[in-house]
Protein backbone atom coordinates (compact mmCIF):
# COMPACT_ATOMS: atom_id res chain seq x y z
CA UNK A 1 0.00 0.00 0.00
CA UNK A 2 1.39 3.44 -0.93
CA UNK A 3 1.94 6.20 1.67
CA UNK A 4 -0.96 8.20 0.21
CA UNK A 5 -3.32 5.22 0.53
CA UNK A 6 -2.11 4.57 4.10
CA UNK A 7 -2.77 8.22 5.03
CA UNK A 8 -6.29 8.07 3.51
CA UNK A 9 -7.03 4.86 5.38
CA UNK A 10 -5.78 6.43 8.61
CA UNK A 11 -7.93 9.51 8.08
CA UNK A 12 -11.01 7.37 7.44
CA UNK A 13 -10.25 5.45 10.65
CA UNK A 14 -10.09 8.72 12.60
CA UNK A 15 -13.33 9.91 10.95
CA UNK A 16 -15.08 6.86 12.37
CA UNK A 17 -14.07 7.81 15.92
CA UNK A 18 -16.34 9.81 18.17
CA UNK A 19 -15.27 13.11 19.69
CA UNK A 20 -14.78 11.43 23.08
CA UNK A 21 -12.63 8.70 21.52
CA UNK A 22 -10.49 11.29 19.70
CA UNK A 23 -9.99 13.20 22.95
CA UNK A 24 -8.98 10.00 24.70
CA UNK A 25 -6.51 9.15 21.86
CA UNK A 26 -5.00 12.65 22.00
CA UNK A 27 -4.61 12.31 25.76
CA UNK A 28 -2.80 8.97 25.34
CA UNK A 29 -0.48 10.39 22.67
CA UNK A 30 0.29 13.39 24.88
CA UNK A 31 1.02 11.12 27.85
CA UNK A 32 3.31 9.04 25.62
CA UNK A 33 5.25 12.14 24.57
CA UNK A 34 5.59 13.29 28.17
CA UNK A 35 6.75 9.83 29.20
CA UNK A 36 9.35 9.73 26.39
CA UNK A 37 10.58 13.20 27.31
CA UNK A 38 11.00 12.19 30.97
CA UNK A 39 12.77 9.00 29.93
CA UNK A 40 15.19 11.00 27.73
CA UNK A 41 15.87 13.36 30.63
CA UNK A 42 16.53 10.43 32.99
CA UNK A 43 19.02 9.01 30.46
CA UNK A 44 20.76 12.37 30.14
CA UNK A 45 20.93 12.71 33.92
CA UNK A 46 22.60 9.28 34.13
CA UNK A 47 25.33 10.11 31.59
CA UNK A 48 28.67 10.29 33.51
CA UNK A 49 29.56 13.58 31.81
CA UNK A 50 28.17 17.08 31.97
CA UNK A 51 25.56 17.40 29.22
CA UNK A 52 23.99 20.49 27.72
CA UNK A 53 21.29 20.29 25.05
CA UNK A 54 21.46 23.35 22.78
CA UNK A 55 19.35 24.50 19.87
CA UNK A 56 20.44 25.85 16.49
CA UNK A 57 20.78 29.35 17.98
CA UNK A 58 23.32 27.96 20.53
CA UNK A 59 20.82 28.47 23.36
CA UNK A 60 20.84 25.96 26.22
CA UNK A 61 17.57 24.03 26.47
CA UNK A 62 18.57 21.44 29.06
CA UNK A 63 21.44 20.72 31.45
CA UNK A 64 21.94 17.54 33.44
CA UNK A 65 22.89 17.47 37.12
CA UNK A 66 26.60 16.89 36.46
CA UNK A 67 26.76 19.91 34.13
CA UNK A 68 25.02 21.98 36.81
CA UNK A 69 27.50 20.74 39.40
CA UNK A 70 30.51 21.53 37.17
CA UNK A 71 29.30 25.02 36.29
CA UNK A 72 27.74 25.92 39.65
CA UNK A 73 24.34 26.83 38.17
CA UNK A 74 20.86 25.41 38.47
CA UNK A 75 19.06 24.19 35.33
CA UNK A 76 16.64 27.14 35.38
CA UNK A 77 19.58 29.57 35.40
CA UNK A 78 21.16 27.97 32.34
CA UNK A 79 18.02 27.44 30.27
CA UNK A 80 17.78 29.98 27.47
CA UNK A 81 21.36 31.20 27.89
CA UNK A 82 23.78 31.01 24.96
CA UNK A 83 26.80 28.69 25.06
CA UNK A 84 29.19 31.62 25.42
CA UNK A 85 27.50 32.41 28.75
CA UNK A 86 29.61 29.61 30.27
CA UNK A 87 32.23 29.24 27.49
CA UNK A 88 33.12 32.84 26.53
CA UNK A 89 36.01 31.84 24.23
CA UNK A 90 34.26 29.04 22.36
CA UNK A 91 33.73 31.19 19.24
CA UNK A 92 31.65 30.03 16.29
CA UNK A 93 32.14 26.35 16.90
CA UNK A 94 30.41 24.05 14.40
CA UNK A 95 27.38 22.56 16.13
CA UNK A 96 26.98 19.68 13.68
CA UNK A 97 29.96 17.73 14.95
CA UNK A 98 32.86 19.27 16.82
CA UNK A 99 35.43 18.56 19.50
CA UNK A 100 37.08 21.58 21.08
CA UNK A 101 38.94 22.73 24.17
CA UNK A 102 37.86 25.82 26.07
CA UNK A 103 37.87 27.55 29.44
CA UNK A 104 34.58 27.25 31.31
CA UNK A 105 33.33 29.92 33.73
CA UNK A 106 31.64 28.87 36.92
CA UNK A 107 28.96 30.96 38.58
CA UNK A 108 31.47 32.03 41.25
CA UNK A 109 33.81 33.41 38.56
CA UNK A 110 36.29 30.53 38.67
CA UNK A 111 37.75 29.40 35.31
CA UNK A 112 38.67 25.79 34.54
CA UNK A 113 39.69 23.86 31.39
CA UNK A 114 37.20 21.59 29.66
CA UNK A 115 36.89 19.53 26.52
CA UNK A 116 33.56 19.87 24.71
CA UNK A 117 32.20 17.20 22.36
CA UNK A 118 29.23 18.36 20.28
CA UNK A 119 27.00 15.94 18.38
CA UNK A 120 23.74 16.36 16.50
CA UNK A 121 20.66 15.04 18.27
CA UNK A 122 17.30 15.68 16.57
CA UNK A 123 14.92 18.48 15.55
CA UNK A 124 17.75 21.03 15.42
CA UNK A 125 19.02 20.10 18.89
CA UNK A 126 22.61 19.16 19.75
CA UNK A 127 24.34 17.44 22.65
CA UNK A 128 27.33 19.23 24.18
CA UNK A 129 29.23 16.81 26.42
CA UNK A 130 31.54 18.57 28.88
CA UNK A 131 34.62 16.93 30.37
CA UNK A 132 36.52 18.71 33.16
CA UNK A 133 40.25 18.27 32.38
CA UNK A 134 41.62 20.26 35.34
CA UNK A 135 43.34 17.18 36.78
CA UNK A 136 44.88 16.35 33.41
CA UNK A 137 46.27 19.88 33.16
CA UNK A 138 47.63 19.64 36.70
CA UNK A 139 49.38 16.36 35.93
CA UNK A 140 50.78 17.80 32.70
CA UNK A 141 52.25 20.71 34.67
CA UNK A 142 53.81 18.23 37.12
CA UNK A 143 55.23 16.25 34.20
CA UNK A 144 56.79 19.35 32.66
CA UNK A 145 58.26 20.39 36.01
CA UNK A 146 59.69 16.89 36.49
CA UNK A 147 61.29 16.92 33.03
CA UNK A 148 62.80 20.33 33.67
CA UNK A 149 64.22 19.02 36.96
CA UNK A 150 65.61 15.90 35.27
CA UNK A 151 67.16 17.94 32.47
CA UNK A 152 68.76 20.58 34.67
CA UNK A 153 69.29 19.00 38.09
CA UNK A 154 70.38 15.52 36.94
CA UNK A 155 71.85 15.60 33.45
CA UNK A 156 74.17 18.57 33.96
CA UNK A 157 75.76 17.27 37.22
CA UNK A 158 76.14 13.79 35.73
CA UNK A 159 77.96 15.19 32.70
CA UNK A 160 80.30 17.16 35.00
CA UNK A 161 80.92 14.06 37.11
CA UNK A 162 81.80 12.00 34.04
CA UNK A 163 84.28 14.63 32.84
CA UNK A 164 85.88 14.76 36.30
CA UNK A 165 86.26 10.95 36.41
CA UNK A 166 87.84 10.97 32.95
CA UNK A 167 90.36 13.61 34.02
CA UNK A 168 91.32 11.58 37.11
CA UNK A 169 91.66 8.43 35.01
CA UNK A 170 93.95 10.24 32.56
CA UNK A 171 96.22 11.38 35.44
CA UNK A 172 95.30 15.06 35.32
CA UNK A 173 95.62 15.36 39.11
CA UNK A 174 97.92 12.52 40.13
CA UNK A 175 99.30 9.18 39.05
CA UNK A 176 96.70 6.40 39.29
CA UNK A 177 97.35 2.69 39.62
CA UNK A 178 95.87 0.17 37.15
CA UNK A 179 93.49 -1.11 39.85
CA UNK A 180 92.32 2.42 40.63
CA UNK A 181 91.85 3.10 36.90
CA UNK A 182 89.67 -0.02 36.58
CA UNK A 183 87.49 1.20 39.46
CA UNK A 184 87.26 4.61 37.81
CA UNK A 185 86.18 2.88 34.61
CA UNK A 186 83.36 1.13 36.46
CA UNK A 187 82.29 4.47 37.97
CA UNK A 188 82.32 6.06 34.50
CA UNK A 189 80.16 3.22 33.19
CA UNK A 190 77.64 3.80 35.98
CA UNK A 191 77.53 7.53 35.18
CA UNK A 192 77.15 6.74 31.47
CA UNK A 193 74.22 4.46 32.31
CA UNK A 194 72.53 7.23 34.31
CA UNK A 195 73.09 9.78 31.53
CA UNK A 196 71.69 7.31 29.00
CA UNK A 197 68.58 6.70 31.13
CA UNK A 198 68.00 10.45 31.56
CA UNK A 199 68.43 11.07 27.82
CA UNK A 200 66.04 8.23 27.00
CA UNK A 201 63.44 9.65 29.37
CA UNK A 202 63.71 13.16 27.91
CA UNK A 203 63.70 11.93 24.31
CA UNK A 204 60.69 9.68 24.88
CA UNK A 205 58.70 12.56 26.38
CA UNK A 206 59.57 14.81 23.43
CA UNK A 207 58.52 12.12 20.98
CA UNK A 208 55.32 11.44 22.93
CA UNK A 209 54.36 15.12 22.95
CA UNK A 210 55.18 15.60 19.26
CA UNK A 211 57.70 18.34 20.07
CA UNK A 212 60.37 16.69 17.97
CA UNK A 213 61.64 17.59 14.47
CA UNK A 214 63.99 15.81 12.11
CA UNK A 215 66.97 17.42 10.38
CA UNK A 216 66.68 15.82 6.93
CA UNK A 217 69.83 15.98 4.81
CA UNK A 218 71.57 13.83 2.16
CA UNK A 219 73.52 10.97 3.76
CA UNK A 220 74.45 7.34 3.01
CA UNK A 221 74.02 3.90 4.50
CA UNK A 222 77.81 3.57 4.88
CA UNK A 223 78.11 6.79 6.90
CA UNK A 224 75.29 5.71 9.24
CA UNK A 225 76.66 2.19 9.77
CA UNK A 226 80.28 3.30 10.25
CA UNK A 227 79.28 5.86 12.90
CA UNK A 228 77.10 3.29 14.66
CA UNK A 229 79.86 0.67 14.72
CA UNK A 230 82.39 3.19 16.03
CA UNK A 231 80.03 4.16 18.85
CA UNK A 232 79.33 0.48 19.70
CA UNK A 233 82.87 -0.86 19.48
CA UNK A 234 83.73 -0.20 23.15
CA UNK A 235 80.66 -2.07 24.43
CA UNK A 236 81.36 -4.94 22.02
CA UNK A 237 84.97 -5.31 23.21
CA UNK A 238 83.92 -5.20 26.88
CA UNK A 239 81.36 -7.97 26.21
CA UNK A 240 83.82 -9.96 24.03
CA UNK A 241 81.42 -9.74 21.08
CA UNK A 242 82.59 -9.33 17.49
CA UNK A 243 81.01 -6.61 15.31
CA UNK A 244 80.65 -7.19 11.56
CA UNK A 245 78.98 -5.25 8.76
CA UNK A 246 77.78 -5.86 5.22
CA UNK A 247 76.80 -2.54 3.65
CA UNK A 248 75.93 -1.43 0.13
CA UNK A 249 76.80 2.28 0.09
CA UNK A 250 73.47 3.75 -1.03
CA UNK A 251 72.46 7.42 -0.80
CA UNK A 252 69.33 8.54 1.03
CA UNK A 253 67.74 11.60 2.61
CA UNK A 254 67.39 11.26 6.39
CA UNK A 255 68.30 12.66 9.77
CA UNK A 256 71.67 10.93 10.02
CA UNK A 257 72.12 11.55 13.77
CA UNK A 258 68.72 10.04 14.57
CA UNK A 259 69.27 6.94 12.44
CA UNK A 260 72.68 6.48 14.06
CA UNK A 261 70.86 6.65 17.42
CA UNK A 262 68.45 3.94 16.27
CA UNK A 263 71.23 1.69 15.00
CA UNK A 264 73.37 2.22 18.13
CA UNK A 265 70.38 1.33 20.36
CA UNK A 266 69.65 -1.83 18.36
CA UNK A 267 73.34 -2.79 18.26
CA UNK A 268 73.73 -2.13 21.99
CA UNK A 269 70.79 -4.42 22.75
CA UNK A 270 72.22 -7.11 20.48
CA UNK A 271 75.60 -6.90 22.24
CA UNK A 272 74.03 -7.09 25.70
CA UNK A 273 72.11 -10.26 24.87
CA UNK A 274 74.84 -11.96 22.82
CA UNK A 275 76.97 -14.73 24.38
CA UNK A 276 80.73 -14.13 24.83
CA UNK A 277 82.63 -14.71 21.57
CA UNK A 278 79.35 -14.21 19.71
CA UNK A 279 78.88 -12.03 16.62
CA UNK A 280 76.60 -9.08 15.92
CA UNK A 281 76.23 -8.21 12.25
CA UNK A 282 74.85 -4.97 10.75
CA UNK A 283 73.59 -4.95 7.16
CA UNK A 284 72.21 -2.07 5.10
CA UNK A 285 71.15 -1.41 1.52
CA UNK A 286 68.29 -0.63 -0.86
CA UNK A 287 65.31 -2.97 -0.79
CA UNK A 288 62.41 -2.07 -3.07
CA UNK A 289 61.61 1.63 -2.71
CA UNK A 290 63.34 1.98 0.65
CA UNK A 291 66.59 1.47 2.51
CA UNK A 292 66.68 -1.39 5.01
CA UNK A 293 68.96 -1.82 8.03
CA UNK A 294 69.31 -5.04 10.02
CA UNK A 295 71.07 -5.89 13.27
CA UNK A 296 71.53 -9.66 13.55
CA UNK A 297 72.55 -11.29 16.84
CA UNK A 298 73.03 -14.73 18.35
CA UNK A 299 71.13 -14.00 21.55
CA UNK A 300 68.28 -15.88 23.24
CA UNK A 301 65.64 -14.57 20.81
CA UNK A 302 62.24 -12.95 21.40
CA UNK A 303 59.06 -15.03 21.82
CA UNK A 304 56.60 -14.47 18.96
CA UNK A 305 53.82 -13.14 21.21
CA UNK A 306 56.12 -10.37 22.50
CA UNK A 307 57.65 -9.25 19.21
CA UNK A 308 55.31 -6.25 18.91
CA UNK A 309 55.04 -5.53 22.63
CA UNK A 310 58.78 -4.90 23.10
CA UNK A 311 58.46 -1.66 21.11
CA UNK A 312 55.95 -0.26 23.60
CA UNK A 313 56.89 2.45 26.07
CA UNK A 314 58.35 1.17 29.40
CA UNK A 315 58.03 -2.43 28.19
CA UNK A 316 60.79 -4.91 28.99
CA UNK A 317 61.06 -8.64 28.59
CA UNK A 318 61.07 -10.76 31.72
CA UNK A 319 64.66 -11.77 32.37
CA UNK A 320 66.36 -14.02 34.92
CA UNK A 321 67.68 -11.99 37.88
CA UNK A 322 71.29 -12.99 37.19
CA UNK A 323 71.18 -11.69 33.59
CA UNK A 324 68.77 -8.79 33.99
CA UNK A 325 69.75 -5.66 32.02
CA UNK A 326 69.21 -2.26 33.59
CA UNK A 327 66.99 0.22 31.80
CA UNK A 328 63.63 1.95 31.63
CA UNK A 329 62.25 0.01 28.67
CA UNK A 330 62.46 3.11 26.45
CA UNK A 331 65.23 2.19 23.98
CA UNK A 332 63.09 0.25 21.50
CA UNK A 333 60.18 2.67 21.93
CA UNK A 334 62.51 5.54 20.92
CA UNK A 335 63.81 3.50 17.96
CA UNK A 336 60.25 2.88 16.77
CA UNK A 337 59.26 6.55 17.17
CA UNK A 338 62.34 7.82 15.30
CA UNK A 339 61.85 5.35 12.44
CA UNK A 340 58.16 6.27 12.18
CA UNK A 341 59.14 9.96 12.11
CA UNK A 342 61.02 8.99 8.92
CA UNK A 343 57.76 7.40 7.68
CA UNK A 344 59.39 3.99 7.99
CA UNK A 345 58.71 0.69 9.75
CA UNK A 346 60.58 -1.29 12.39
CA UNK A 347 60.14 -4.94 13.36
CA UNK A 348 61.91 -8.01 14.72
CA UNK A 349 62.27 -11.47 13.18
CA UNK A 350 63.19 -13.91 15.90
CA UNK A 351 62.92 -17.44 17.16
CA UNK A 352 63.62 -18.41 20.75
CA UNK A 353 67.09 -19.89 21.07
CA UNK A 354 68.12 -18.86 17.54
CA UNK A 355 68.89 -15.15 17.83
CA UNK A 356 67.08 -12.08 16.51
CA UNK A 357 67.11 -9.80 13.49
CA UNK A 358 65.99 -6.27 14.40
CA UNK A 359 65.11 -4.52 11.14
CA UNK A 360 63.95 -1.10 10.05
CA UNK A 361 63.25 0.38 6.65
CA UNK A 362 62.73 3.99 5.58
CA UNK A 363 61.66 5.38 2.20
CA UNK A 364 64.38 6.79 -0.04
CA UNK A 365 62.37 9.92 -0.82
CA UNK A 366 62.70 12.99 1.39
CA UNK A 367 60.28 12.39 4.31
CA UNK A 368 59.44 16.11 4.33
CA UNK A 369 57.93 15.90 0.83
Amino acid sequence: MSEANEAMASNRAYDDLSREELAELAQKLSANLIRQKKQSQRILQAVPLGVLVVDGMRRIQFSNSLANQLLGYESRELKGQKLDFVFPDIGNVDLKSSNTSAMAHRKNGERFPVEIYINEYEDGLHFAHILDVSERHRLEKLRQDFLAMVSHDLRSPLSSMRLFLQMISEGAYCEVSPAFRRNLGRAESSVDLMVSLVNDLLDSEQLQSGDFKLDIRPTSTLAIVERSMAASQGAAQAARVKLESDVVNDALNADEDRLVRVLVNLTGNAIKFSPPEGTVKITAGIEGTGVAFRVIDQGPGVPEHLQKAIFERYRQLDQPAETRRHGLGLGLYICKALVEKHKGNIWVDSEVGKGSRFCFSIPMLDVNQ
